[in-house]
């Protein structure tokens, strides 16, 4: 097994075969030891190490059962983010990893380890960490291959690179399947990229699998976590009042232990279920009240105070909507939210009566529409596809219209054809 470390540290560090064994021994020796077909003397093993700044010799090679668990229960922490019990087996492992250089635990606790950081931080991976796990993804076993795929997937949808996040999403649905391995995650986040991408059939069918699973190990917060996925996508179906129920339902039965951030959410898509609704007066209550909690998520605060604008432009109580307006743009310019920038724009435009003008109507076409749909926004994208063919119907241009209410029933075709 010290062939498979030699050649992943030796690809790591970007080193040819040539240049590893130089003056070492010859370059088909070198290849036969990283292929563990020969072993070599503890001399050459003792250069190899030199040069590539690892240890080679009297080192400990046993697969250790507990290490082994304890790398799944470190992993099982970082996904219900208990920071204290992740830190105290991170210290754990990597202290028996000290001396145990087993290739099959080494490779799991990297991927572990990257979760790890990525929990904690809520960055994205570097490419040279990038580079590292996809080096060891050849030779290694499918348990590695299975958590490779979902870390890799989980930093895509942190990127917001839905379309590879769900690639890697799938590839760890496939590989679970054939693991004794069952849990929720992979399910939750293939539930969460859908909806993204508002495949709401799609997500809500992952979230119930998820749910089945969270509801077994007794985890609360996921829990929590799709039922409000699946409030939304019955909400962006149309089925706006079992979306209600669904949210009114965790509202309650979480009233004492949701954590802020969380109410917050509620009441934002309790906000939009009720604009759905026609319910103005309920729907400004809950936008308020989530208002009122502050939030580091940029986009959601900007998507609160648009829905606050539109809901008192549907009310008609226009002074208002137009301090919201101005609170939006001045807070999506500040944060450079392209999505933002361009529905404040439109609602600008619909409250000034100027949706008609030539200017308006050409940027729609030419910029915003292209936009959203190029940042995969595609409940937006039908939206004002469908709103520029109204404006077209307006203007008598009965053909463009009809142009662009074939694109807007067909939005989904089109949604397949840029994901797929």
């Amino acid at each position: 097994m010290k062939g498979s470390l030699i050649k992943q540290h030796r690809k790591f560090k970007n080193m040819t075969l040539e240049e590893l064994a130089s003056g070492i021994c010859s370059v088909s020796y070198l290849s036969k030891i990283e292929h563990d077909t020969i072993n070599a003397s503890e001399e050459i093993y003792r250069l190899l190490g030199e040069r590539l700044k690892i240890k080679l010799i009297d080192i400990n090679e046993e697969f250790d059962e507990a290490i082994y668990n304890n790398l799944h229960a470190w992993h099982e922490a970082s996904q219900m983010r208990d920071f204290t019990l992740m830190d105290e087996l991170h210290e754990e492992c990597t202290n028996q990893l000290n001396d145990n250089q087993n290739i099959e635990l080494t490779n799991l606790y990297k991927i572990v380890h990257t979760r790890h950081q990525m929990t904690k931080i809520g960055k994205t991976l570097s490419d040279d960490v990038m580079k590292e796990l996809s080096n060891i993804y050849d030779g290694a076993n499918p348990e590695y291959r299975f958590f490779f795929h979902k870390t890799i997937g989980v930093h895509y949808l942190l990127s917001a690179e839905l379309k590879k996040s769900l690639k890697h999403f799938m590839e760890a649905e496939q590989l679970m399947n054939k693991l004794p391995i069952h849990e929720g995650e992979v399910y939750f986040h293939l539930a969460l990229a859908y909806s993204k991408i508002r495949s709401f059939v799609e997500s809500t069918y992952y979230a119930y699998q998820a749910l089945e699973i969270y509801e077994d190990h007794l985890y609360y917060q996921r829990m929590v976590d799709n039922y409000i996925i699946i409030a939304i996508n019955y909400n962006s179906l149309g089925v706006h009042q079992i979306a209600e129920r669904f949210l009114l339902k965790v509202l309650k039965a979480a009233k004492y232990q949701l954590p802020v951030t969380e109410k917050r959410r509620i009441y934002h898509n309790l906000g939009i279920n009720y604009i759905n609704q026609e319910r103005y007066s309920d729907a400004y209550h809950y936008l308020q009240q989530a208002y009122e909690i502050d939030t580091k998520e940029t986009m959601f605060r900007s998507s609160t105070i648009y829905l606050l604008a539109l809901t008192s432009y549907y009310s008609d109580d226009l002074s208002q909507c137009w301090k919201y307006i101005a609170d939006g743009e001045a807070e999506s310019e500040k944060e450079n939210l392209l999505k933002y920038k361009h529905k404040f724009y439109i609602l600008r435009n619909m409250v000034s009566e100027t949706t008609l003008e030539d200017s308006f109507m050409e940027k729609l076409e030419n910029t915003i529409i292209p936009d959203f749909r190029r940042l995969n926004e595609y409940k937006d994208y039908k939206e004002f596809v469908e709103m520029l063919g109204n404006l077209y119907y307006e203007k008598r241009m009965y053909k463009k219209a009809a142009m662009y209410y074939k694109e807007a029933n067909h939005y989904r075709e089109t949604q397949k054809k840029d994901l797929l």
